[in-house]
């Protein structure tokens, strides 16, 4: 029992019990909200041949921590697609990932280009941008249906 413990008296004069010691904490959970951003944008089968710039900049300093791919329409008649930056087009999905073969109706890619994940070591550290960075869809072949969304999670 600590001095905190208190009985008042008939004539309202507050008694304390114990030592005069401080409360202990109570241990707790702290939540600590991230900045994360999410940033989406639709591609279809018409958006681009080859690397360009989608429009979609992501500011310099940010971190990309996951981007992946979420099929609307299934993909029909090219060879694949990618998305990336002008350093390395495949950096965030690769053209081995988005093939057609993978890019059915519903269909959810995951992270697997060089910038976040490899594959003797997995899931990277989120890929630093040193200054403001284009993102770049790569769509080989010529397809004639498919849509997706892109989504890119940074901080």
């Amino acid at each position: 029992m600590t001095y905190k413990t208190t009985w008042a008296n008939p004539d309202n004069l507050v008694v304390g019990f114990g030592t005069n010691s401080p409360e202990r904490n109570v241990g707790g959970v702290t939540k600590e909200a991230l900045d994360l951003k999410l940033a989406h944008f639709q591609i279809d089968y018409a958006t681009a041949t080859g690397s360009g710039n989608n429009g979609l900049t992501l500011p310099a300093g940010s971190a990309v921590r996951s981007v992946w791919l979420k099929v609307g329409t299934a993909w029909v008649g090219g060879t694949s697609l990618a998305i990336g930056d002008g350093g390395n087009t495949g950096g965030y999905i690769t053209a081995s990932q988005a093939a057609t073969a993978n890019l059915t109706a519903g269909a959810t890619i995951n992270n697997g280009g060089a910038y976040l994940y490899t594959a003797t070591e997995g899931q990277l550290p989120p890929k630093v941008l040193a200054s403001a960075t284009p993102t770049f869809v790569t769509i080989v072949g010529t397809f004639t249906a498919g849509t997706a969304t892109v989504y890119i999670e940074y901080v």
